[in-house]
């Protein structure tokens, strides 16, 4: 009896590595389970991207690897692309800098120090470069729009806050912080 045991064991370790249906695969026709893509849904190849459906040496972190400074608006100073700079302040903008752009938006009012005035001489010498970091990127507590707006609309945005120009001391300025006067100046 004890010379038997191993050659059972031996046996019943040999039928346990060999599946008898691979014995069978050869004679069956039609497919098995296992060759299903959905049994092996990670083994499928996938289709590749069309050509020019993924950005490449034209994203954002061409503008972030810049040099300060070397940054230049690819827009001209048309009236169309003022235009659209324009629309983009009243969807993006306007909520904080105000209708009069000097901060007085109805969020802008929440926060201290207020946002700044773009017809500031401060603003309104900025380069367009110091302009797009500030707008894309941030600055003190301006948030970071890269994300929310496209490069060409900060583009054409830069172009109409500079077309704006600077506040004339004959403009009457709404006091900052003075909510009911900003109201009742909004055009």
């Amino acid at each position: 009896m004890k010379r038997g045991l191993p050659l059972f064991l031996f046996c019943a370790l040999v039928a346990m590595a060999c599946n008898p249906f691979d014995v069978l695969d050869d004679m069956i026709t039609y497919e098995r389970m296992n060759d299903q893509e959905s049994f092996r849904p990670y083994e499928a190849r996938m289709p590749g991207a069309a050509p020019g459906a993924v950005p490449s040496g034209e994203g954002e972190e061409r503008y972030k690897s810049a040099p300060l400074g070397s940054l230049e608006n690819p827009l001209p100073a048309t009236g169309e692309v003022i235009a659209v700079g324009e629309l983009a302040y009243g969807y993006f903008c306007i909520q904080c800098h105000g209708s009069r752009y000097n901060g007085d938006g109805t969020v802008g009012q929440s926060f201290a120090p207020l946002p700044t005035d773009l017809r500031s001489p401060y603003i309104q010498q900025m380069s367009a470069d110091e302009l797009f970091r500030s707008i894309s990127y941030g600055i003190q507590r301006h948030p970071p729009m890269w994300y929310t707006v496209s490069a060409g609309d900060r583009w054409s945005l830069i172009r109409w806050i500079q077309s704006l120009g600077v506040r004339d001391d004959d403009e009457e300025r709404i006091p900052s912080g003075d909510y009911n006067r900003s109201v009742k100046a909004i055009p």
